[in-house]
Formats: structure tokens, C-alpha cells, sequence
């Protein structure tokens, strides 16, 4: 074989390596960018699940409460009309009477208090501040907790959707420590950073072991005040150690061009 031959035979395979190097390259890259595609298209199809079930939640919630308010509530008011009216009791029945007056009132404020909690649109118009303390004052009538709600730097307006969803993660983690934590001092921390909005609940329950979440119904409702806080930008997380009690974190980014929320603070 000449040595023109042998040259060209070694530039063709030099060639042909190359072009099967670029091709999987393009390959590899084309694969890589399919992958990306479909995890998008993933997360979009889950954001956009929960998004549509947090509707339903909301509106099956609304529909609820003004069920309550509309029927419930309104029998219990005339009730309380009726009792009243009452003017020929016996004297040994006047306190009685006056017990009941005082039950039907507690009933009716009561109901008045879990329609508001239902209810997401009440979140917006009276602002995440009041209904967080309201939530709060809920939890101290019971006499069961003491609770105490503080705020730092300078308040700024939250998106609708983000309060309802802050509201709503806030209210299943003080249902955990209703049910589960056995403690007696829950605050809540609000801090409007330049950054970021960050809400800290804190307990002085037992605590529980945080790695064996996966294996326990409480973390199946952890995952989704994850998936929640995700759906709007947020992260969340959680640190609990036995007998030490719980730290729940929920850290918003500031949106763009946040205002002061005046009077719905």
C-alpha cells in the first residue's frame, strides 16, 4: 500500500471518529434537552393539578361556610331571638335561661369564627396579618394554648392567592399541633424582609423525629404544605427534635413592586 493510501485512509477514519463524536454529542445533548422538556412538562402538570385542586378546596370551603352561615347560623339566631323574648319564667329557671342565652351566643360567635377561617376570600380583604391573629385568638379562647403573634421590618402587600395559600399551610400546621404536639406556647413570627417574606411557627410540644416522615400519615400533609408553598414560589420546611419542640418556616420571595398594605395590613 502506497503511502498517499495510507494517509487517506487515516484521515477517513479520522473523520468517521469525529462525525460518530459529534453525533453523540448531538445525541447526548438532544436526549439531555428531551429530559429537561419532559420534567417541565412534569412540574407544570403537577403545579397546575394542585393549583386546580386548591380551587376546588377553596371553593367546596366557601360553599360550606356560607351553607353554615346561611342555615345553621341564621336557625341559631332565632333561637337566641326567641330565648329573648321569654319574659314569664320561674325564678328557679332564670339561671337556666341565662345559661343557654350564653351557650346559643358562644355557638353563634363560634360558627362565626370557623365560617371566617373557611372562607378564602376573607383571608384577602381583611389581610393575612388579621386573619393569622384571628386563627390565633381561636386557639387561646380554648384555654388550652397560650399564643402570641409578632411581626418585623416593613410590612408589604402579598399577592391574594399567596395569603389564601400562606393561610392555608399555616392553618393545617397549627391543626398538627392541635392533634399531635401536645404543646402549650405557639407563636407565630412574621419577618417582611427586603428579600423575602418568611413566616415562622413555633411550638413547645414534644417534637417528633423528622426522618420518619416518609413512613408516617403526618408527613403525607407535610408533602403537601410542601407542594403548596412550591405552587407559589415559596420553599417550607420543618426541624423538630424529641422533646424539644417544632419549627415550621415558610419563606416567600418578595414579588416585584410589593406595596404597603395600608389598612388591610
Amino acid at each position: 500500500m502506497e503511502k498517499n493510501e495510507i494517509v487517506i485512509l487515516i484521515y477517513t477514519f479520522t473523520i468517521i471518529l469525529v462525525a460518530q463524536g459529534i453525533f453523540l454529542l448531538l445525541f447526548y445533548f438532544l436526549f439531555q434537552k428531551k429530559q429537561k422538556t419532559n420534567k417541565e412538562k412534569i412540574v407544570a402538570l403537577n403545579q397546575a393539578f394542585l393549583q386546580t385542586q386548591i380551587e376546588i378546596q377553596e371553593q367546596t370551603l366557601k360553599n360550606v361556610s356560607q351553607e353554615i352561615h346561611d342555615n345553621v347560623g341564621q336557625v341559631l339566631s332565632l333561637a337566641k331571638l326567641n330565648l329573648f323574648t321569654l319574659t314569664k319564667i320561674a325564678d328557679d329557671d332564670k339561671q337556666k335561661l341565662n345559661d343557654t342565652k350564653e351557650l346559643v351566643s358562644k355557638a353563634i360567635n363560634d360558627l362565626r369564627d370557623l365560617t371566617r377561617s373557611m372562607h378564602g376570600e376573607m383571608i384577602a380583604e381583611i389581610g393575612l396579618q388579621n386573619a393569622v391573629d384571628h386563627e390565633l385568638k381561636i386557639l387561646r379562647n380554648t384555654r388550652k394554648f397560650k399564643t402570641c403573634l409578632t411581626v418585623a421590618g416593613e410590612p408589604y402587600r402579598l399577592q391574594p392567592q399567596t395569603q389564601t395559600v400562606i393561610f392555608r399551610i399555616l392553618q393545617e400546621a397549627l391543626h398538627n399541633d392541635i392533634k399531635h404536639s401536645k404543646a402549650k406556647n405557639i407563636s407565630v413570627h412574621f419577618n417582611y424582609d427586603v428579600k423575602a417574606f418568611v413566616l415562622t411557627l413555633k411550638d413547645d410540644g414534644i417534637g417528633f423525629d423528622t426522618n420518619k416522615l416518609n413512613h408516617a400519615k403526618t408527613g403525607i400533609g407535610l408533602k403537601s404544605m410542601e407542594s403548596r408553598a412550591s405552587m407559589i414560589g415559596g420553599e417550607f420546611s420543618i426541624n423538630s427534635f424529641h422533646n424539644e419542640g417544632t419549627t415550621v418556616t415558610i419563606k416567600i420571595p418578595k414579588e416585584p413592586g410589593a406595596q404597603p398594605p395600608g389598612k388591610l395590613l
